[in-house]
């Protein structure tokens, strides 16, 4: 039996960005049973008092939900070169992670934030800092039961997760991979990616988009391969945790719908 959208939601999580769920989007996710990845950016974390992450989480997890978040990335270097931008990412960072025992989150999710036209001279010394940096989040979210998520965004190369991990060497740090980003910035080659990083993927961010940019369109709008993703996974015994992320009003329901006509495990 084909599964549906319906029975599909249980098996998945939908972003949402912290301050959405105050403005209205809180009662639809637990009228329509939504999993939420709930995205803490920088001005959440400097607007919104402990006592209101608490009152969100403890409504999701009195709904009986999965909760998975989403660290802050605008203007985060994890292996910034310079020194006090380094520190500055971490103290960042640090905020987002000291709300893992409040949320009690399945993963969350971190961006690598490499960027060859800006690091390739010095890849090493990236590595080696960004290392340092997941040594301290990894074993942060080991004591919590979290699984830290490595997300691409502009990275190009998936040799660069791989070196990456082996760095780090923390049995909880493993790479999101995220579709849609891999065609509107990464180049669009998925069967090296998959090739490279199957048995590290924990978590795939699924949207679509036509090439030309990261327009996070319904699942089926665009031309994202997004069958051949899941089911190279599902043939390797492999299944992630999903989360959906539409941008658009009304995008929602027809990525279930779509999802659930591609949806490769039992």
């Amino acid at each position: 039996m084909a599964l549906t959208a319906e029975a599909l939601i249980a098996r998945v999580q939908v972003n949402i960005p912290f301050p959405y769920l105050g403005q209205g989007y809180l009662d639809l996710f637990l009228e329509r049973g939504l999993n939420p990845e709930i995205g803490i950016d920088a001005r959440s974390l400097g607007h919104f008092p402990r006592r209101e992450f608490s009152r969100m989480a403890r409504i999701f997890q009195q709904a009986g939900r999965s909760i998975t978040l989403h660290a802050p990335f605008q203007d985060l270097l994890p292996g910034a070169l310079d020194e006090i931008i380094l520190a500055a990412c971490r103290r960042r960072l640090r905020q987002a992670f000291r709300l893992l025992p409040v949320f009690k989150p399945v993963s969350i999710v971190c961006h690598l934030g490499y960027e060859a036209k800006f690091y390739q001279w010095a890849r090493s010394d990236w590595l080696e800092r960004s290392a340092v940096t997941w040594r301290e989040f990894t074993a942060l979210a080991a004591a919590q039961q979290v699984t830290v998520m490595l997300e691409n965004v502009y990275e190009t190369d998936p040799d660069l997760f791989l070196e990456l991990l082996t760095l780090v060497n923390a049995p909880n740090l493993r790479v999101c991979l995220d579709v849609g980003h891999l065609q509107a910035f990464g180049g669009g080659d998925y069967d090296r990616w998959l090739h490279a990083l199957w048995p590290h993927i924990g978590q795939l961010h699924l949207h679509d988009n036509r090439g030309d940019f990261d327009t996070h369109l319904a699942l089926g709008q665009g031309t994202v391969p997004l069958g051949m993703v899941l089911n190279f996974l599902a043939s390797r015994d492999r299944q992630p945790l999903v989360t959906l992320e539409p941008h658009q009003e009304g995008s929602l329901w027809p990525s279930l719908e779509y999802l659930a006509t591609i949806w490769p495990w039992d």
